[in-house]
């Protein structure tokens, strides 16, 4: 009796074993059989596709960048604007200004010729 409970663990023993490396061969036939899978056609076509998202991500971030600055630049510009149009205005007035000084000099001129003129007849 005690030899046969002997045996009998040990063949328990065995098959446990047994189960343990047929559940380890399993798993390694899965992970022979996966670069396989990895090199199918559909795979390859989601890889394909994960490589032009990617692609089409890179140019979105650049053209949102390149968005961004065009819209710093323009906000830039109408603020720039109400300082020229202050700018244009007071340019223009001090124009105006030497204008009507000339204008006055011109005048000034022709009296001191038509002075001088008088003073060499007499």
């Amino acid at each position: 009796r005690k030899n046969h409970d002997t045996l009998k663990s040990t063949v328990d023993a065995k098959r446990d074993k047994l189960r343990k490396l047929r559940d380890e061969a399993a798993t390694l036939e899965l992970e022979a059989r996966r670069p396989s899978a990895e090199d199918s056609p559909l795979t390859r076509k989601i890889r394909l596709l994960e490589n032009r998202l990617d692609k089409a991500m890179i140019k979105f971030n650049e053209a949102q960048s390149i968005r961004k600055t065009y819209e710093q630049i323009v906000k830039r510009l109408r603020e720039e604007r109400v300082g020229f149009d202050n700018q244009l205005g007071a340019i223009e007035r001090t124009l105006q200004a030497k204008k009507h000084d000339y204008d006055e000099l011109l005048l000034l001129s022709g009296d001191a010729n038509h002075a001088r003129e008088a003073a060499q007849a007499d």
